[in-house]
């Protein structure tokens, strides 16, 4: 047995099932231990952060989201580290950022029409439903990556963190829940592999 499969077989023992959500398909049959981060003590890290440990041939990828079988609740895999050793991947080390949206809608302005009062008003494109993301208030000090968004920093901010398979685009609409709307404002690429940071703020178009 290699060491890698040692520490798989121990991953299983220890750890929790969970499934891959993928449009395409979900994978199931996946394992990883995860607990509480080291910064516990701060409640928003408490409820939303764990670490732990993925196999070292787990097909989970950065910026997917995975659902734990035995509670239900699913994270988005932020970061996937490979530990090394003797060359070889035994192990990955895992940073998961609980969702609380599980059906989200993303929408895209596509036009302006008028209603029975004759005001303008603006139509919206669907372009993702059911999205996971976790959504916060800003986690980072307003680190934003475009100067013209200095502007907005009088504003209540929230962060939305989501895969960037989603597609997000400045100035959509984040719907986390029926009768919340934000728009994009901003959105941050660089922060984490996989997954799009968006800045949003209260939309009243």
């Amino acid at each position: 047995m290699t060491t890698a499969g040692d520490i798989k077989d121990i991953i299983i023992a220890a750890g929790a099932a969970f499934t891959i959500i993928r449009e395409a398909g979900n994978v199931s049959g996946e394992y990883a231990t995860y607990t509480l981060t080291n910064q516990a003590t701060k409640p928003i890290t408490l409820e939303h952060f764990r670490q732990g440990y993925m196999p070292h041939d787990t097909n989970a990828a950065a910026g997917e989201v995975v659902e734990f079988d035995d509670t239900n609740e699913r994270y988005l895999l932020t970061n996937k580290l490979p530990s090394i050793l003797w060359n070889d991947v035994v192990r990955y080390s895992a940073v998961f950022y609980k969702c609380n949206v599980n059906s989200g809608e993303l929408l895209r302005p596509s036009g302006e029409v008028r209603d029975d009062q004759y005001h303008m008003k603006t139509q919206w494109e669907p372009i993702k439903n059911n999205c996971d993301a976790m959504q916060v208030a800003s986690l980072y000090g307003n680190d934003l990556e475009e100067d013209k968004a200095l502007g907005l920093l009088g504003l209540k901010k929230d962060e939305v963190y989501i895969p960037h398979s989603v597609g997000a685009q400045v100035m959509d609409r984040w719907q986390p829940a029926s009768g919340e709307y934000y728009q994009v404002s901003v959105i941050s690429t660089r922060r984490f592999p996989g997954v799009d940071v968006l800045i949003v703020e209260e939309d009243n178009r």
